[in-house]
């Protein structure tokens, strides 16, 4: 994952948090019945904008009768954001407010964590009128309990960030509110080269939810999105996207990642499977197996979006997966290899 940096890294001393954080205990009232928590540790995040993003330290930079508190961070509209940290959902509202779609999350490790200006756009549009289905990822709302990496929201302008580029404007705050400099967080985020298999799968229950694929009003559907299709004259079985697309499972190994039999596998007509466009190939479901090609002795894990992440030694292999790792291993076949993208290796 590559950063743009626009000012010089924060010095030293500002990695730490202030002693007055340490002691901080955030309880019931507020939290939608989060339990209480107490804060041990500076925060230990992943970075929230998939694929990063362009930021710099502007917390506590001057605005309109007030002080930034928290670090924008510049992406194009829809890139997903991710759950920086786990926890439960105590805030996101249906009916847009004046500073635009905003999710809170009470994390479970006792800091709340506020993501704002989510997007308000029809996808492709700047019109305001995408409402909260294109706001927040299949599932989000408040009380619901979501884990480290999992995808929650997109990037949009809403509020009082339209006039301005599409960012997610990132929070971290204590239990009496008070905000903290996110920016040396997220800089040890983008640096952070370990890997976490319950996290990796749970971030993808579903092929559209790995891919991060939407409902795209314009596109006239011809299958029931999230579905497995086939026709009644071919034993080839797809997957339907909430984007009008057709994808394609390379293999039966990669199919048994996501589905354990074809019971749910529905038959629709040749028709209709004509009209529905080939839109890419399925990849392995992070976190179950570790995947590798024939002309390359490099074994990969998993991440979200077909993202493999190359495992260094075979220490780490053992530490993520046991010492049965190597049984996991499947080869993903040469001429699919580029269905795939190479992340950051996993090196502790």
């Amino acid at each position: 994952m590559k950063k743009q940096i626009i000012l010089l890294m924060l010095a030293l001393a500002t990695v730490f948090l202030p002693f007055s954080a340490m002691a901080q205990v955030y309880s019931d009232r507020g939290w939608y019945g989060a339990p209480a928590v107490t804060i041990s540790g500076p925060p230990s995040i992943i970075f929230p904008v998939q694929g990063g993003a362009t930021f710099y330290d502007d917390f506590g930079a001057p605005r309109s009768g007030h002080v930034h508190e928290g670090n924008d961070l510049i992406a194009p509209k829809m890139t997903p954001i991710l759950a920086a940290r786990g926890g439960r959902v105590v805030f996101a509202p249906t009916v847009e407010p004046s500073y635009g779609y905003m999710i809170s999350i009470a994390g479970d490790d006792g800091y709340k964590y506020n993501y704002i200006h989510i997007n308000n756009d029809t996808p492709g549009t700047d019109d305001g009128l995408g409402g909260p289905q294109y706001a927040y990822a299949p599932g989000i709302a408040p009380g619901v309990t979501v884990t480290q990496g999992q995808h929650i929201a997109w990037v949009g302008d809403s509020g009082d960030a339209e006039s301005t580029v599409s960012h997610l404007h990132f929070e971290i705050r204590i239990a009496d509110g008070t905000a903290i400099d996110p920016y040396p967080y997220l800089n040890a985020a983008l640096k952070i080269y370990t890997y976490n298999v319950a996290a990796a799968e749970a971030a993808s229950p579903t092929i559209n939810s790995d891919k991060g694929l939407i409902v795209n009003p314009s596109t006239a559907l011809h299958c029931v999105p999230g579905s497995l299709i086939r026709t009644p004259v071919s034993a080839s079985v797809y997957y339907c996207g909430s984007d009008g697309g057709r994808y394609v499972f390379p293999n039966a190994n990669t199919y048994a990642t996501w589905y354990k039999d074809f019971s749910s596998v529905q038959t629709i007509t040749t028709e209709d499977m004509a009209a529905i466009p080939l839109a890419g190939n399925v990849t392995y479901r992070p976190g179950l197996k570790l995947v590798k090609i024939q002309t390359d002795p490099k074994v990969y894990a998993v991440d979200r979006n077909g993202t493999l992440r190359w495992v260094t030694t075979t220490a780490i292999a053992v530490k993520y997966y046991g010492s049965t790792w190597a049984k996991k291993v499947e080869d993903i076949p040469d001429t699919f290899f580029t269905n795939y993208k190479i992340g950051d290796a996993v090196t502790k």
